[in-house]
């Protein structure tokens, strides 16, 4: 039994923090304990921010199985369900039980070096290019079928959730969250007699393994982004992308539509 201990991970702009002391006046009126960062004994996580603070509370726990839920203080927000006004509604429906635990699987990235074999994760997406951030040439494979090679400044791999984020702005798809696939989205891919491949993004089942090779070797120190926090690699061979049987828990109590954020946000 998990005590009554709500972690809290919050940005550090003025706005956040008044919004984090209330949310903090709020739970200790309601019988709560609170935690500034992450203790793992706790019942539940709470980001005060905007999409880069769900992320990084995710990442900061180390993925943790203890069910996050945002409060949306930024611009965006997809993940934060949250609103400032429903800060208290949100309170007392939780102590009653009135939520649903959605779980989230990871992208999950195996690199393979000369050297090492690593493995990162990520909820929303994982970004390659060259360290020196010239054009790169990369070979994909799909359930082990070469597909295409991209030149270009890079690509990234996205899950549902990050369909949304940097993928949208590369030119790739809109994916419903419930679908487990993961999408491939070249970046400013050259097309020429000399350079081809597909322009559009490509949206892979959970089922099949992608597999990305450097071409050359200048292109075998890559960075690799996830989720915005950077790893650097030398003497790469490849790199392995899955849809992860690992998962994040994340709380919804049902005010969440999909559709309204997307009309929202972008039209």
């Amino acid at each position: 039994m998990k005590e009554k201990v709500i972690n809290i991970a919050a940005n550090d702009d003025s706005y956040t923090a008044d919004i984090k002391r209330r949310l903090i006046r709020v739970l200790t009126e309601n019988g709560y304990d609170y935690y500034e960062g992450f203790n793992e004994d706790a019942q539940l996580n709470i980001t005060v921010g905007g999409d880069g603070a769900f992320l990084r509370g995710v990442r900061e726990s180390n993925f943790s199985q203890i069910p996050f839920i945002g409060v949306n203080t930024g611009t965006l927000g997809f993940y934060p369900e949250i609103t400032p006004e429903n800060l208290e509604n949100f309170i007392i429906n939780y102590r009653a039980g009135n939520y649903k635990i959605n779980p989230v699987n990871l992208i999950e990235c195996e690199i393979v070096t000369a050297s090492l074999s690593d493995k990162i994760y990520a909820v929303n997406d994982i970004i390659l290019k060259r360290i020196d951030m010239k054009t790169i040439h990369l070979n994909v494979f799909i359930a082990s079928n070469h597909l295409e090679k991209i030149s270009g400044d890079g690509l990234i791999i996205s899950s549902p959730l990050g369909s949304s984020a940097y993928s949208k702005s590369a030119g790739g798809s809109l994916v419903y969250p419930s679908l487990k696939t993961l999408q491939i989205t070249p970046l400013s891919p050259i097309l020429s007699n000399a350079y081809r491949c597909l322009e559009c993004s490509i949206i892979v089942p959970p089922e099949f393994e992608i597999a990305i090779y450097p071409e050359r070797r200048e292109d075998y120190c890559l960075a690799i982004l996830a989720d915005g926090e950077i790893f650097e690699y030398d003497e790469m061979e490849h790199v392995l992308f899955r849809t992860s049987k690992k998962v994040i828990n994340r709380l919804s109590t049902g005010t969440f539509n999909y559709w309204n954020v997307i009309k929202e946000k972008f039209l």
